[in-house]
């Protein structure tokens, strides 16, 4: 050990506890006078609010195929309510006075039953190749959906990540690089997944001016909420020390005593790391001279 790290060691007049257990705080005394030849400087912790997320991207679905079902449908209504219609009117006749044959009534009634058929598959496809949630959708909504696709004010996107989403609600952030973000409200989950991330995907639907970015086969990245908001601090960046694969910082616990605080978990953060155990709001940290105060300390525990 230096000379001058054995002095600073015994200037500080370290008061390290022999806890019991490893997780035990770590005292360190320092008088007022050496905290000023250090540099420490401290700052309060101060309250945020965080949701873990999910990282993935979006992808623009093409609406085509979905337009072309839905006129499909659109039709075959059309023709079910015009042959139920006509079977019943020649029913009607037939009962009354066989102006009409039993067998044209029943070729009338055959025909009615088949074009049923063929709306009551169409409604299956939207659930089979859209998924639940645009199955569910009425004629009048997915109608209007289709429209503001078609006019720019909505765009329909898929959104996919390898860790999974089928259990993920709410909305997703779209990174539109210089265009900003796009909020997209999730639908539900998509029915064909894909074969690249092993995952189902969900659908999602951007409403407003930012829809016009998204044009078809557009990719962007996607951020998801991924659980309940959780309330914590922000450590500062320079709060931060590492060693030997633990994070801690330094905590003023009076003006001549500072704890070594380990930080369990944490999520990252543009001004350094929220962590939403162990630190209180309003707590202060040792923004400057932490690494002078530990580089102190690890001699004085070596002897």
């Amino acid at each position: 050990m230096t000379f001058f790290m054995r002095g600073l060691a015994f200037a500080l007049a370290l008061a390290v506890t022999a806890p019991a257990l490893a997780a035990a705080p770590i005292l360190l005394k320092v008088d007022a006078p050496t905290q000023a030849r250090l540099g420490v400087v401290t700052a309060p912790l101060t309250a945020a609010r965080k949701t873990a997320s999910v990282g993935g991207f979006a992808r623009a679905v093409d609406p085509v195929p979905l337009a072309t079902l839905d006129a499909d449908i659109v039709a075959a209504v059309a023709a079910v309510g015009a042959s139920q219609a006509e079977a019943a009117r020649t029913r009607t006749l037939n009962a009354a006075d066989q102006t009409v044959s039993r067998k044209v009534a029943e070729a009338a009634a055959a025909q009615a039953r088949a074009d049923a058929a063929k709306l009551a598959l169409l409604r299956r496809r939207l659930g089979l190749e859209w998924g639940p949630s645009i199955q569910a959708l009425s004629d009048a909504r997915r109608g209007r959906l289709i429209a503001d696709i078609a006019a720019g004010r909505s765009a329909l996107v898929r959104i996919d990540a390898s860790s999974g989403l089928s259990q993920l609600r709410g909305t997703a952030i779209i990174d539109l690089g210089p265009g900003g973000t796009a909020r997209a409200v999730i639908l539900g989950p998509a029915r064909v997944g894909d074969p690249r991330l092993q995952s189902t995907g969900l659908l999602a639907l951007i409403n407003g001016p930012q829809a016009m970015r998204m044009g078809s086969g557009t990719v962007a990245p996607a951020t998801l909420a991924a659980g309940p908001e959780t309330t914590g601090v922000i450590v500062p960046r320079a709060a931060l020390l590492r060693t030997a694969g633990q994070t801690f910082a330094y905590v003023r616990r009076d003006a001549g005593s500072f704890e070594r605080r380990p930080i369990a978990g944490g999520l990252s953060d543009p001004a350094g790391l929220f962590v939403a155990g162990g630190f209180r709001p309003g707590e202060p940290v040792v923004v400057k001279g932490a690494a002078q105060l530990f580089a102190a300390e690890t001699p004085a525990k070596a002897e």
